[in-house]
């Protein structure tokens, strides 16, 4: 159906071919360039008037093909795995300058799309104080390894294997190893091996309530060996109250993406397996950005921290 601008148009230009169009600009007080465009583009049918779009067909800071080349091989290698951080956690190490949602787009405007998810229901947010030193508190929690991820000897004989972890709450930096044993006495292996592994002096621990960690619910006179050994060292022990993981959120969080980019994908025959694998994962998870952190990753907040 013809437009009304377009019918205006039309008659400007009609009058325009018969009495010029420097006569059809005072008789309808449109521009003389407006008519000379007009008459340029008309055809004979209304159609040529239509309003065009004013979009401009390129733009300078758009993706280079070599930019959207390097988001298509990222995206292919890592996507699956571990989703649009690991892409552009990938691409950052290959001198990828955008940004993280310049990257979305281009790779959206490309048609690497995924599956869409039903929206999330909007949660109050708490806010908790910000910590602003590395190792004012780690948070240190135990993860059973998925019965379906053991293969080999292991399952054969029936065993178990657990991963250990501590995250440092101000940088999110990990350090993760695995134990055939679920005992007080690993807590304790674990923790000279944190305390190694962090390049900072820890002030606080904060635990489930679990013997492994506290004896706090089983008898009031017996300390568990972990907390002898922060006791001699000077560590803080915070325990959450009971049944309340999301005291621990954050090392409960490193846990379902530890299940997510880790033990869905992979396999272990032995304990040993399991640290081997679990060391690759580590360097990956510690050199991920993180929206949280401002698309930084742990390994680069604490730097910056350590450097003022």
């Amino acid at each position: 159906m013809i437009t009304q601008k377009a019918r205006k148009k039309q008659a400007v230009v009609k009058y325009a071919e018969k009495s010029g169009k420097s006569s059809a600009s005072r008789m309808y007080g449109v521009s003389l360039s407006s008519i000379k465009r007009w008459c340029k583009r008309y055809d004979g049918t209304w159609q040529s008037l239509l309003e065009r779009s004013h979009r401009p067909n390129s733009h300078p800071k758009r993706h280079t093909a070599k930019e959207e080349k390097q988001i298509k091989n990222s995206f292919r290698k890592c996507y699956a795995r571990y989703g649009w951080d690991g892409v552009y956690s990938d691409l950052l190490r290959k001198k990828y300058t955008r940004s993280f949602s310049g990257m979305v787009y281009a790779a959206k405007r490309m048609g690497l799309t995924e599956q869409k998810k039903p929206p999330k229901k909007s949660r109050e947010q708490r806010r908790y104080p910000e910590l602003l030193e590395p190792g004012e508190k780690v948070q240190i929690d135990v993860k059973e390894v998925p019965y379906n991820c053991l293969r080999g000897k292991t399952l054969r004989d029936g065993k178990h294997l657990y991963q250990w972890t501590a995250i440092d709450e101000c940088t999110r930096m990990r350090f993760v190893y695995g134990f055939e044993e679920h005992t007080p006495e690993n807590t304790v292996r674990f923790l000279a091996m944190v305390i190694k592994a962090f390049p900072f002096k820890i002030k606080t621990i904060q635990t489930d309530n679990g013997t492994e960690f506290t004896y706090k619910f089983i008898s009031d006179e017996r300390i568990s060996p972990f907390d002898k050994v922060l006791n001699k060292l000077g560590i803080k022990h915070k325990l959450i109250p009971p049944r309340t993981p999301w005291h621990n959120g954050k090392v409960e969080r490193s846990h379902r993406n530890d299940q997510r980019y880790f033990y869905d994908w992979e396999t272990f025959r032995s304990v040993e397996e399991l640290n081997e694998k679990l060391e690759k994962h580590l360097i990956w998870s510690n050199n991920k950005t993180m929206r949280t952190l401002g698309r930084k990753s742990p390994i680069q907040l604490l730097a910056e921290k350590l450097a003022t």
